[in-house]
């Protein structure tokens, strides 16, 4: 065990499921993503991590070796994340003199953290989840880009997901990360994920259909308007499987509508049972403009399901572990999307090959590790 002492900021939601309804608008990845790599990552350093509180929950809680500090928050889709960020900051004035490294998710977080290391002289370490200023149209496109550049460029490390995150960091800011750019894998329960059962079929009443499916927030940078654009073309019998929520569901309804698709596309809402949705599932596709690395991707890929995805840094090998193409572009979409869906035999073997890559590279464990020689080396420079 590490005597270090990390802070970790930016998780909305901690541990994944203490919101009893309190936000109606569910958390995403990054909530995952902390949720499933604290735990194991606890076994190895002292972790503190500030999140928001919500009915039935502790302000403060102290659990193996994690400290959780709950701060209050407004709710609404206006207030929510601007005012979590204050009182997460504000908390954090109180913690951070006490710990070795601020480790910091998203770059409002990051920016935060690079306060606190300023006014106590600690490290950082930021893990940017993608490119959030492509997400805007000018000027706050213009604005956020200033901001997230400035973050890479004073983090003592960054945590990408794949090479190619790393690469788009680089092209997208003109900085050189090599020496403080590190590249970890999500970790997560994979086998979890390969004991799904295809319920859904029969909730939905899909019967011979192939199942093209996706897990997302219904926000722009998901690029769902191009999936359904994509299979609008297709002549193929299928159903879309749209598993998630956020403020784009009416307008993606009415693009289902206006592309006379809308008999074929299920929205499903929030589910907690991801592994019987991709059970029940034929292709699974990440149809972003912007990414980290989604978990919903690596959870498929565990679940031996053949994935489309754009190329946006994922770490995806074409025709081995998946299928890239580039992104906002539906015909290209289509494409791959009939391809797989011709190919049974082929889709089997990307299916397969995929389940073995996240086997041997996204365990919690391996994720865990390669966290702490992170923090190490900072520590030591």
């Amino acid at each position: 065990m590490s005597d270090i002492n990390v802070l970790i900021l930016g998780s909305k939601e901690y541990p994944f499921g203490s919101n009893r309804g309190d936000d109606p608008i569910p958390s995403g990845g990054m909530e995952i993503y902390v949720d499933d790599l604290a735990p194991e990552l606890s076994k190895l350093c002292h972790l503190v991590i500030v999140t928001r509180r919500f009915s039935g929950s502790y302000a403060y809680e102290e659990n193996d070796n994690i400290e959780i500090h709950r701060v209050p928050w407004l709710r609404g889709k206006w207030m929510r994340n601007p005012t979590f960020n204050l009182f997460s900051f504000s908390r954090s004035l109180l913690i951070a003199k006490h710990v070795d490294i601020i480790y910091s998710n998203a770059f409002v977080s990051g920016f935060m953290g690079l306060l606190l290391a300023k006014i106590f002289g600690k490290k950082t370490v930021f893990r940017p989840a993608g490119v959030a200023f492509t997400q805007f149209l000018f000027p706050l496109s213009h604005i956020f880009r200033s901001v997230e550049r400035f973050v890479f460029s004073h983090s003592d490390a960054v945590i990408f997901h794949s090479e190619g995150e790393k690469k788009n960091a680089e092209k997208f800011f003109d900085i050189d990360l090599e020496k403080k750019g590190y590249v970890i894998l999500t970790g997560f329960p994979v086998k979890k994920y390969e004991e799904g059962k295809p319920i859904l079929r029969e909730e939905f009443e899909i019967k011979g259909e192939t199942v093209i499916t996706s897990v997302a927030r219904f926000v722009p940078v998901k690029g769902l308007e191009y999936l359904l654009e994509a299979c609008s073309l297709l002549e193929e019998d299928f159903k879309i499987l749209l598993v998630g929520s956020g403020p784009e569901e009416e307008n993606l309804k009415k693009t289902a509508k206006k592309l006379g698709i809308e008999e074929k596309v299920i929205f499903a809402g929030f589910r907690r049972d991801i592994p019987d949705v991709l059970a029940s599932s034929d292709i699974f596709v990440i149809s972003s403009i912007s990414e980290g690395l989604p978990t919903s991707l690596l959870e498929a890929m565990a679940a031996a399901k053949a994935c489309v995805v754009t190329d946006i840094g994922l770490p995806i090998e074409d025709k081995k572990t998946g299928l890239v193409v580039s992104p906002k572009n539906a015909k290209a979409l289509k494409e791959a999307l009939e391809t797989l869906m011709n190919d049974k035999k082929l889709r089997e073997e990307i299916g397969k090959n995929a389940q073995k890559f996240v086997e041997e590279h996204c365990t919690q464990e391996k994720a865990a590790k390669e966290h702490l020689k992170v923090f190490e080396e900072v520590i030591k420079v």
